[in-house]
């Protein structure tokens, strides 16, 4: 009676997608669902739990500017530390979107409610000329980000009013206004999703036009070209997504094309082994000392999931889960009470003085504290792993379910008028077994789709025990369109191989599946009390927020020895927080290199040149753990035979 009653109030919800989707020509093959209807389980509602206990729910110990109103009234500039007079409401409507998200999925009403204050305000303070947000004539920026917790709300509320604000705020732009402006041209995002729901044409051209000046960085020239680029991390992620948006609503090739192009660059140029670009602030290169901001953590998978969407090709999918299953955590405590500003794949030190970047040299960006210098990172992580969660579950333009992004969690939505719901029980990345449940009150013939990872080779499909004979091509995604019966079962298999992957010049990384692997260096962690001048007075007043010393406990200069064939792969299948404590290891021969040390007595060291360093003549064995289960850590080895 329990699972009726939950899958009737599923069809009622899902009118309101179902009627979006009448709305203007599309040309993409995935769309995003109502994050209503999705209900994480397993080690993701765990993280999801984490976030809402640590900085998520208590936005205070933060400080400037997540202890104001947020967008729920004017927030008072304190300071010229602060930045540009437009900075506090960038930063608060980074954490508006995530708390926001993570309130509905975890159905959490104090965070709904702290997030609807903001958008009720900002719905009953309209400028004479339909312009919504702060009065800030130097920027569109900040309500470019907003626009995302308008998305949301609408997406989960159907509230009309969203839809006659937007509109009209997106009417009173000109070409000039945001396509003459670096980042206000981020403005056509939430413009063109505005024309997807009131299939006004002038907002299309309006967009094409503005996108057409090409006053901003990244624009349809550069994006297109072959060249490398250096631009600010930040601006790269927002507007590399703009031209598969444009794409989805025009099927314009030529927008796409310069879409996967602009990406297709930051992998070639400037990706790291954990799935991020470099980004100090600027784009820095592929060498494994480069540290990435992250606010590009999550800036780069929300524009990847564009790309999933705009294409259906697997590939993008299995980027945005590299990134998020370690790049993400990785730069977070396993608590979420501090993050670090910057965070590199080879870091054995974070404290107080340890940025080894050129960016900031020598100050607290890299140490993981729950408040930082500059304040974007520490607003825009609340929202990688919402948004994680969110895109996991999509529609195909029939309206039929996408198993696009995996993880544990419960899909419950309408096909057709028919209330489905379909469990997917999962230890995955930890795990490669998955199993999908389907559940509903009579039988109903759609698709479902689901995705073979680009690195699994051979995969396995059981549908209610019986072998499935169908081609799973790896990087690709499969559809089944089939009568389906209440309890259905389809179980898949990714077999993992664990990998030595080399990394340029510099040496190797060891992946297996979705998963990036480090040696976790051991440390000595103290509450690091000095007074830093960078911070301007900000400090954690709570004693279980604090801002964090990390120190090298133990040896970390170790060289791998080149044979794969020698490690020793243990799994633990039980329901341990695989973030805080690893369920899979990897035991590797290695030995300690001579003479590499911290640099200064304070810094992580650069990788030791293939062929110019020594090596001692013991064999030790090191244990590698999933990166995002990391604080200190080596992932890029020099390796010796």
């Amino acid at each position: 009676m329990k699972k009726a009653s939950l899958l009737i109030g599923a069809a009622l919800y899902f009118v309101m997608p179902a009627m979006a989707q009448q709305g203007p020509a599309r040309f993409d093959k995935f769309r995003e669902q109502g994050i209503t209807g999705i209900r994480p389980q397993g080690w993701l509602k765990e993280f999801l739990l984490r976030q809402r206990s640590g900085l998520t729910g208590h936005p205070e110990v933060l400080s400037y500017p997540f202890n104001s109103c947020l967008w729920a009234g004017v927030i008072e500039r304190v300071g010229e530390q602060h930045g540009d007079n437009w900075w506090r409401y960038e930063q608060t409507a980074y954490y508006s979107d995530g708390m926001l998200r993570l309130g509905y999925l975890l159905h959490d009403t104090a965070l709904v409610n702290k997030a609807r204050a903001g958008i009720n305000y900002t719905l009953a303070h309209v400028a004479s000329n339909g312009r919504l947000g702060p009065n800030l004539f130097t920027s569109q920026w900040p309500i470019a980000v907003y626009f995302r917790v308008l998305q949301a709300e609408y997406a989960a509320t159907g509230d009309q009013r969203i839809i006659t604000a937007l509109h009209k705020h997106y009417r009173s732009y000109t070409p000039e206004e945001i396509g003459n402006a670096k980042r206000a041209i981020v403005n056509i995002e939430g413009m063109l999703w505005t024309y997807g729901q009131t299939s006004d044409p002038r907002l299309l051209a309006l967009a094409e036009a503005a996108y057409a000046k090409g006053g901003f960085e990244l624009n349809m020239q550069t994006a297109s070209s072959p060249d490398t680029l250096v631009l600010h991390g930040v601006t790269y992620m927002e507007m590399a997504k703009l031209p598969a948006i444009l794409y989805t609503y025009t099927g314009r090739k030529k927008y796409l094309d310069a879409a996967v192009n602009a990406m297709y660059k930051l992998d070639r140029d400037h990706m790291l082994p954990d799935g991020i670009p470099s980004s100090n602030e600027f784009l820095a290169g592929k060498d494994p000392l480069q540290s990435h901001e992250t606010c590009d953590i999550t800036d780069y998978t929300w524009a990847v999931g564009y790309l999933l969407m705009a294409t259906g090709d697997g590939r993008w999918a299995d980027k945005l889960e590299k990134a998020v299953f370690n790049a993400g955590p990785g730069a977070v405590s396993k608590d979420f009470k501090n993050l670090q500003y910057f965070s590199s794949v080879n870091q054995v030190i974070a404290t107080g003085q340890s940025n080894h970047n050129k960016f900031a040299h020598g100050s607290t960006w890299m140490a993981y504290w729950p408040c930082h210098e500059t304040e974007c990172c520490a607003g825009n992580v609340h929202r990688f792993m919402p948004n994680y969660a969110a895109r996991m579950w999509m529609r195909d333009t029939s309206g039929g379910p996408v198993a696009a992004l995996y993880g544990p969690s419960v899909d419950t939505f309408s096909y057709k008028g028919h209330p489905v719901s379909i469990t997917e029980s999962t230890r995955y990345p930890f795990s490669d077994q998955l199993q999908f449940t389907f559940h509903m009150q009579q039988e109903i013939t759609m698709p479902f789709t689901f995705r073979i990872p680009g690195w699994c080779k051979q995969a396995t499909v059981t549908i209610n025990g019986v072998h499935y004979n169908g081609v799973l091509t790896p990087g690709s995604f499969v559809t089944l369109r089939r009568k389906f019966r209440n309890n259905d079962r389809i179980n898949i298999q990714f077999p993992m191989q664990a990998q030595l992957v080399q990394w340029g010049q510099w040496g190797a990384a060891v992946e297996r599946g979705p998963l990036l692997f480090a040696y976790p260096v051991p440390e000595k962690v103290t509450t690091d009390t000095a007074t830093y001048t960078n911070l301007g007075g900000k400090r954690s007043a709570d004693p279980g927020f604090p801002a964090l010393d990390i120190r090298p406990a133990g040896a970390w200069n170790y060289a791998l020895v080149a044979n794969p064939t020698q490690w020793q792969i243990t799994e633990n299948r039980d329901n341990t927080y695989p973030f805080e404590i690893a369920t899979i290891t990897i035991k590797a021969p290695a030995r300690k290199v001579n003479n590499w040390q911290l640099s200064e007595n304070r810094y992580t060291p650069s990788l030791p040149k293939p062929g110019s360093f020594s090596y001692e003549i013991t064999t030790d064995t090191i244990t590698l753990v999933p990166y995002g289960t990391t604080r200190l850590r080596m992932t890029v080895f020099p390796v010796i035979p």
